[in-house]
């Protein structure tokens, strides 16, 4: 379904790090948010060529942010909805999980074609 969402983040107590977002759909809030959280890893191990975490850890690092929520208005409401960090948490597992389920089916297709 069609909608805005605004995702806003303050890191910490700092008043001038907040930060805010557009976008037109769930998956793009939540690829952001994760984008964030690579970027941070990014920075604090320079070296890695490939960084790896896993939801917790993605979990973990939402919990030490100060503030993250999202304001969400669906096409044609007349006003945003808030949505608390638990919400972006469990837009984050549905995305993964969608991900992982269809990393799986191609596992099993190419099983059962190996297998013919």
């Amino acid at each position: 379904m069609p909608c805005t969402i605004l995702l806003l983040i303050q890191p910490d107590e700092r008043l001038q790090k907040r930060s805010y977002a557009r976008f037109h759909s769930i998956d793009d809030c939540v690829n952001r948010v994760c984008a964030i959280y690579e970027s941070v890893l990014e920075r604090k191990y320079p070296d890695m060529r490939v960084i790896h975490y896993d939801i917790t850890e993605l979990y973990d690092f939402m919990d030490e942010l100060k503030d993250i929520v999202c304001l969400v208005k669906q096409e044609g409401a007349s006003e945003y909805v808030p949505r608390n960090k638990q919400w972006i948490k469990e837009q984050i597992f549905v995305k993964l999980n969608t991900i992982l389920k269809k990393e799986q089916a191609k596992k099993d297709l190419k099983y059962s074609e190996e297998d013919a």
